[in-house]
């Protein structure tokens, strides 16, 4: 008689289930602690050159190594929504891993298809799905600066397990390649405009919904959220994606407007400062509205374009976070020049001074007026380089830079 050998295995109490004739699949829920004990390694790319050379391999071939930036946007998603004062609801979508081994399943009595998974030891177990949550986690919870263990208790991660079907062969390394790419391109992403609509913990886009509301744009037509621009039929002042890059230019200047997932590394906007920048923006918006009076609601009035609701935003940022010290008079001043200039399109002076667009009839119309071509970076630099010149905030700012770095020759 063959000696008996224990084989030590992994118990996880999983509900079983099917995916055709291949797989079978497991799921469960699992500590982000235990990730690295269940998978027999830190799954982590930064750590991938300590794999066995197959597993390194494999995960070199059908995985992409998680960025720095990648993992510290999971670990402050957590922070933010658990261990903010906000605390707003927050949740992963459920983690993939495939076995390339048949396992054993040992159903409990009850119900033959909720029971306990053992995982052996032989062959892969490779992440194919959410290895930037699971690194993001990770590092969150080694971090003890942050607190991240205490983040990491909180949560346990959805984890479904793909496995080989009884009686069919291993997993091969091309199969598990096409589960990574089914779960990763074979994908319609939601629009931009119906995510920021829907995302409640993003600081910008809650900034915005909340300026939203304030009279310079309630009053007037409100923000219209799920739209990429304003249609002939809105009635609206701004859409929702313009205010937010308005908003973000606003509190962090020029380069962080021009992508929703830049993160500046001392942001001006914090839990903290919320409501102080909330005040700040609306008081910005609403002297000018007080000036300019009816005009401020002319839609067809280049303020309300996407690149004026943009260089606007920037102004703000020149004012209240350069490092400019302006007094009352001088903030006030600012704003009666800026209410002042001609934002018509029929105003020359943004084809000859601004360097704007171009000067002739639009489609369809019989005026020569600003014919602005596209709504991109170069037209909003444009109209913030002619507001900037105008309003005196550029010699304000060459006079601080000049200040801050003498060209004194040293002797």
């Amino acid at each position: 008689m063959s000696p008996t050998i224990l084989d030590i295995t992994i118990p996880v109490p999983c509900i079983q289930g099917a995916f055709g004739k291949r797989l079978t699949t497991y799921t469960t829920q699992i500590r982000p602690s235990h990730l690295k004990q269940i998978l027999g390694h830190d799954p982590r790319s930064k750590n991938w050159k300590f794999l066995d050379e197959e597993t390194r391999e494999i995960y070199q071939k059908i995985q992409r190594p998680t960025s720095k930036d990648r993992r510290d946007a999971v670990a402050e998603y957590l922070l933010q929504r658990l261990g903010g004062p906000r605390k707003n609801v927050a949740a992963f979508p459920s983690i993939s891993i495939g076995i390339s081994e048949e396992c054993e399943f040992k159903p409990y009595e009850q119900n033959e298809s909720v029971g306990v998974l053992h995982i052996n030891d032989r062959g892969y177990r490779i992440v194919l799905d959410g290895l930037g949550r699971i690194s993001g986690c990770l590092d969150l919870f080694e971090d003890k600066e942050v607190d991240g263990g205490t983040i990491i208790d909180l949560i346990a991660l959805p984890v479904t397990f793909y496995v080989p079907a009884h009686g069919t062969e291993p997993l091969s390394i091309n199969e598990l390649g096409q589960l990574f790419a089914d779960f990763n391109f074979r994908v319609h992403p939601v629009r931009p405009q119906v995510n920021m609509s829907l995302d409640q913990s993003d600081l910008y886009i809650s900034f915005a919904s909340d300026l939203a509301r304030r009279p310079f744009i309630a009053e007037h037509g409100g923000m219209e959220a799920r739209a990429a621009s304003l249609g002939k039929k809105s009635t609206a002042l701004v859409v929702q994606t313009v205010l937010v890059r308005t908003v973000r230019g606003a509190l962090e200047g020029r380069d962080f407007q021009e992508s929703n997932l830049a993160r500046p590394k001392n942001a001006n906007l914090t839990e903290d400062t919320f409501l102080t920048e909330l005040n700040s923006v609306s008081e910005f918006f609403s002297a000018i509205k007080t000036r300019m009076g009816q005009q401020w609601s002319v839609r067809e009035s280049l303020h309300l374009s996407s690149p004026g609701w943009q260089a606007l935003g920037v102004i703000h940022h020149d004012m209240n976070h350069r490092g400019l010290t302006l007094s009352t008079y001088e903030k006030s001043a600012i704003y009666d020049t800026i209410a002042k200039i001609n934002w018509s399109r029929t105003n020359r002076e943004w084809v000859d001074s601004a360097r704007l667009g171009r000067w002739e009839k639009p489609k369809g119309g019989d005026v020569e007026q600003l014919v602005i071509l596209g709504a991109g970076r170069n037209n909003t630099q444009a109209i913030i380089d002619f507001v900037r010149l105008r309003t005196g905030l550029q010699d304000k700012l060459d006079t601080m830079k000049t200040q801050e770095s003498p060209d004194v020759l040293m002797v």
